[in-house]
């Protein structure tokens, strides 16, 4: 017999470099898959997020990977 659905799954195929999980008060959670360099914090990156849905950890999670992707100082 199979177990529960994951609600993660389609989100963990969007972002593979994030941990994804639905803590039991239904908060949405992300963690990095990889360690932030300090030009990374320095950027705003942060190791974890959180959010009330799926589709507001999307775009927040969007927003961390562009801003990991931006040269320091722009």
């Amino acid at each position: 017999m199979p177990g529960p659905p994951d609600p993660t799954a389609a989100l963990r195929e969007q972002f593979p470099g994030w941990t994804l999980w639905v803590s039991g008060t239904g908060r949405w959670w992300a963690s990095r898959t990889v360690e932030l360099t300090a030009a990374d914090v320095a950027a705003g990156c942060v190791p974890f997020l959180h959010a009330d849905d799926p589709q507001t950890l999307a775009g927040q999670i969007r927003a961390q990977d562009a801003r990991r992707r931006q040269p320091a100082g722009t």
